[in-house]
């Protein structure tokens, strides 16, 4: 089972984020994730500005797995860094 943290920052109303976080819960694997339309609007802002330079189209979800970034849902690219199938 992986024991690397896992962090997601994903939109409320977004499919993908939404499986995502149903993948990871069926593998079990624990996470922690934050809905960026529901945070405050300056820290919002500041995040995104943040984001920008790796991800300049500002697409969700964005997963991080032991402090390497996946942008978008790539189950299998997801899959191979967690180690699971």
């Amino acid at each position: 089972m992986n024991k690397m943290p896992v962090r997601i920052y994903s939109l409320s109303t977004c499919v993908h984020c939404a499986a995502l976080k149903k993948m990871l819960q069926r593998h079990d694997i624990p996470f922690e994730f934050t809905d960026i339309d529901l945070m405050a609007k300056d820290e919002r802002r500041q995040f995104l500005q943040e984001i920008a330079p790796y991800n300049p189209q500002k697409t969700f979800p964005i997963i991080i797995i032991n402090n390497k970034a996946i942008v978008g849902f790539r189950r299998e690219m997801i899959e191979r860094e967690l180690g699971i199938s």
